[in-house]
């Protein structure tokens, strides 16, 4: 599958599960809202959440997506996406940047989308299937 191919099933999502590890190796995941920004993901959690502290302390996490084949379908249509990413927090222009974003992409959630830290996802591995 193409590039383009993999950001066009992620771009038809509305969440992601985000999987972070803290300093110790603890992994976590936690299903997010996000926004592409070409090839990168942003999304924003608290920096007090399990996400946030790790992503603070080891900047580095897997996502996924999937769904499952309309009725009548089979299983060979179902698709999913796995991206391990390193991760950006952002500060400044480019966190109110990611904000509008994710605003616009979120419309009906109003300012209850944003939290206190937003991050960029850059991949360095995507396996979409």
């Amino acid at each position: 599958m193409s590039l383009d191919s993999a950001f066009e099933f992620l771009a038809s999502q509305e969440l992601l599960v985000i999987c972070t590890a803290s300093k110790d190796g603890v992994p976590h995941a936690a299903p997010s809202f996000y926004a592409l920004d070409g090839h990168d993901i942003l999304f924003t959690t608290s920096g007090s959440s399990r996400t946030g502290t790790n992503l603070l302390s080891n900047p580095v996490a897997a996502v996924a997506a999937g769904d499952a084949p309309d009725p009548g379908q089979s299983w060979d249509e179902a698709k999913g996406i796995q991206i391990q990413a390193k991760v950006t927090a952002l500060e400044g222009d480019d966190a109110t940047a990611a904000a509008d974003k994710l605003k616009a992409a979120y419309s009906h959630l109003g300012d209850g989308i944003l939290q206190s830290h937003f991050f960029r996802l850059t991949p360095t591995s995507i396996d979409y299937i």
